[in-house]
């Protein structure tokens, strides 16, 4: 069995004493050293492995206290250092990129702050210039509106003066009665060149759409004696008292309630029983008498300016 474990290392043993001294000499090795030529011991050298050649060797390289086949945490260190390392070495680029993120950032804030100095700028300087153009036109607006006013006032002052001339005009152009009739106080009168009686006087008068004259107010009672003065003729007027002596009527069957009477009259001489103007009033006088006659009748009222 001697020669199934190898020579021993011993004080008078000469047999493998590079493996003696060896063995003396491994516990001044490395930890690190002693591990690596314990994964040697496959290894063959002329056709004999480590283990073979150097057993006692191999023994005190395991029994090494930094070997790895006695301390199996040691992958499991060397996996959280090279996990520590990559962690850090990736916080460690993160921490970069944040620092280059936050300068661009800067650098953005930077150019947004002088991008909004130079937008408030440009805009105060466009809202001036807009206040400035709607300012102007504000005026010339104004302008225009009180050059078109004047002009207006002055085109309708001129229309004015012309519709009062055309009244003027129409004014004396328009007749309220026909030829050859008078107009006084809204009605027309015609005074005949002829003579007739009285009953043909009120028969002409209503052919013409008028009737024998009724004067019913002192102002119609002077204007109507002109006539007379004019020519100096008796007159016929559309009173008489022929239906009933003493109930004197107009022509139009209204009773008499103002009269001009001469001094005297009426006094029924001879049955005289119509009638007539004179220069002093009226006179009653036979009715088969020739005498002149007016007519009278409304006016027509001009057109309405």
């Amino acid at each position: 069995m001697v020669g199934m474990t190898g020579p021993q290392c011993s004080e008078g043993a000469g047999a493998w004493p590079s493996a003696c001294s060896s063995e003396r000499g491994l516990s001044r090795l490395p930890s690190s050293i002693a591990c690596a030529l314990s994964y040697s011991e496959e290894e063959t050298f002329g056709g004999q492995t480590l283990a073979e050649r150097h057993p006692g060797l191999i023994r005190s390289l395991r029994s090494s206290p930094g070997c790895l086949t006695q301390n199996p945490l040691l992958p499991l260190l060397l996996f959280i250092s090279l996990a520590f390392f990559m962690l850090q070495l990736t916080t460690l680029v993160q921490v970069s990129r944040i620092q280059f993120l936050q300068r661009d950032l800067g650098d953005h804030h930077v150019e947004n702050n002088s991008l909004d100095e130079g937008l408030d700028v440009g805009f105060q300087s466009q809202r001036g210039d807009g206040a400035l153009r709607e300012q102007d036109l504000g005026t010339s607006i104004t302008t225009r509106v009180d050059v078109a006013q004047g002009q207006m006032q002055s085109n309708l002052e001129e229309i004015l003066q012309h519709l009062s001339w055309m009244n003027a005009t129409l004014a004396g152009l328009c007749r309220p009665c026909p030829w050859n009739w008078e107009f006084f106080q809204g009605s027309c009168y015609l005074f005949s060149w002829t003579q007739s009686d009285w009953k043909s006087a009120v028969s002409s008068c209503k052919d013409i759409g008028a009737q024998l004259v009724i004067i019913k107010s002192l102002e119609e009672q002077k204007f109507l004696k002109i006539w007379y003065v004019r020519y100096n003729k008796p007159t016929w007027i559309g009173l008489s008292d022929h239906h009933n002596e003493g109930s004197w009527k107009w022509v139009d069957n209204s009773p008499l309630q103002l009269s001009f009477w001469k001094k005297g009259e009426p006094n029924n001489h001879e049955d005289e029983d119509c009638v007539e103007l004179y220069n002093d009033g009226w006179n009653d006088g036979k009715c088969s008498t020739q005498n002149s006659w007016i007519c009278e009748k409304p006016s027509s009222p001009c057109p309405a300016l």
